[in-house]
């Protein structure tokens, strides 16, 4: 189920969802953006999550913690990839803006110690605690530590913010180039999360994990 961009929005369609069925886990997938030295399309598996309202000046202790649980974490660190793609886990930060530069990301990850940054699993996966369900989050990165964006995404995400995005896209070859790059990325970070789900989901069960049987939610920005 796709949730759409922001912690806002994530919350607002998790509870949505979680109001209405029961589920055997909540995962929040999708792309990261890399804290750390961490490869493009190597999947980080979170052990948790802080969340946070500024990209500026974090004190750890302040942040939100939600704690992946245990089983289901042990349960997607034990996924076989080969040598085709790294698995790790690792702490996730939530921030409500795009980070969409590489300074401003290894300042998040030298504050936080985090391996990673995306702007909804720490939402998802406060609203799957307060119903009680796992939660586990599974991403692939998509833009390394000292990749700047090509544009300040955050535009996009404003009621009338469209125009001026449109425009510093279509201002410079040089942003072209890095959409490209982002395509690139993304579309190697998609291929690595497709190829682990096709593995995951096989192995995890009642009997593995000691849960009642419902199904998996996954929860997709």
């Amino acid at each position: 189920m796709k949730t759409g961009i922001g912690p806002d929005k994530a919350g607002t369609v998790t509870r949505q969802i979680l109001e209405s069925e029961a589920w055997d886990v909540v995962i929040s997938t999708g792309f990261a953006g890399a804290l750390n030295s961490s490869p493009i399309g190597s999947l980080v598996i979170g052990q948790e999550v802080l969340s946070g309202k500024s990209t500026e000046m974090l004190s750890v202790s302040a942040l939100q913690r939600i704690v992946c649980h245990p089983e289901w974490v042990k349960a997607a660190l034990s996924v076989s990839l080969g040598d085709s793609c790294l698995l790790q886990g690792g702490r996730f930060v939530t921030t409500d803006r795009v980070l969409t530069l590489a300074s401003q990301k290894r300042m998040l990850g030298e504050q936080t110690g985090a391996m990673a940054v995306d702007m909804e699993s720490g939402a998802i996966g406060e609203v799957a605690k307060q119903y009680g369900f796992p939660f586990l989050i599974v991403r692939a990165i998509s833009d390394g530590i000292n990749d700047d964006l090509p544009v300040d995404f955050n535009k996009f995400l404003k009621p009338f913010g469209w125009a001026g995005g449109v425009g510093q896209v279509l201002s410079s070859p040089r942003v072209w180039k890095g959409f490209f790059r982002l395509y690139r990325n993304s579309r190697q970070a998609g291929i690595q999360l497709s190829i682990f789900f096709e593995k995951f989901f096989p192995i995890v069960s009642a009997h593995t994990l000691s849960m009642a049987t419902h199904k998996p939610g996954v929860e997709i920005p």
